[in-house]
């Protein structure tokens, strides 16, 4: 019996050997999961500063999209009042062009129709020459360009066309 109570002895001592052992590693996997822990919530409140980072830039980005929209919508709005500025004066400049060729086709059909004889009619016409008239219906000397005189003779000819053709 002795024998038999030494060999339990010894188990509990090997048994307890044992126990320390397995307390030294639990300890040591306890200190692994609290660090591995520690990362953990160190990572996800790095997660979640990047989240809120990017929601932020989700609500600029949106932002930006609005403005951008509008900017496009407004640039648009002002290409379309250009587009009818430019289309009125074109066609105020064509009926100017329009009134002043008329005019100068009066002028040229009293010219060719005037009993006045060559004599007076040149010295009449150069008095004329002498002192310019304006015209309320004649645009400005400084308007018209090489453009316009194109422009010009080209409804000069589509008038005289038109005359014709009546």
């Amino acid at each position: 019996m002795q024998s038999e109570i030494d060999s339990l002895r010894q188990r509990i001592s090997e048994l307890e050997a044992e126990k320390i052992k397995l307390e030294a590693k639990n300890a040591e996997h306890l200190k692994q999961v609290v660090e591995e822990n520690t990362k953990c919530e160190v990572e996800n409140v790095g997660l979640k500063a990047r989240i809120e980072e990017l929601e932020k830039n989700k609500m600029n980005n949106i932002n930006l999209k609005a403005e951008n929209y509008e900017l496009k919508t407004r640039v648009t709005k002002l290409e379309r009042k250009q587009i009818q500025v430019i289309t009125n004066e074109q066609e105020a400049s064509t009926k100017d062009i329009s009134l002043l060729i008329e005019s100068q086709l009066e002028g040229e059909e009293a010219i060719t129709s005037d009993p006045i004889p060559e004599m007076e009619h040149s010295s009449t016409q150069s008095e004329s020459l002498a002192k310019p008239k304006t015209s309320a219906t004649s645009p400005p000397q400084d308007i018209i360009d090489e453009d316009s005189a194109e422009t010009l003779d080209f409804v000069k000819t589509v008038y005289n066309e038109t005359v014709s053709k009546e």
